[in-house]
């Protein structure tokens, strides 16, 4: 058994590759989402000092 020769180290790179880019499109996709989040209108959504 040679181990891996250049074609199939080349074919590993490249799927490798498009793995990560699938990964990519998928992250910006999901971040890309508008979630509707519950609140109420006594807590404002950014946390602020009492009296600042």
């Amino acid at each position: 058994m040679r181990g891996l020769n250049r074609k199939k180290i080349g074919l590993l790179a490249v799927a490798f590759v498009l793995v990560i880019g699938v990964m990519e499109v998928l992250a910006l996709k999901i971040g890309s989402m508008d979630l509707p989040l519950p609140s109420e209108p006594g807590h404002p959504a950014v946390a602020d000092r009492p009296g600042g």
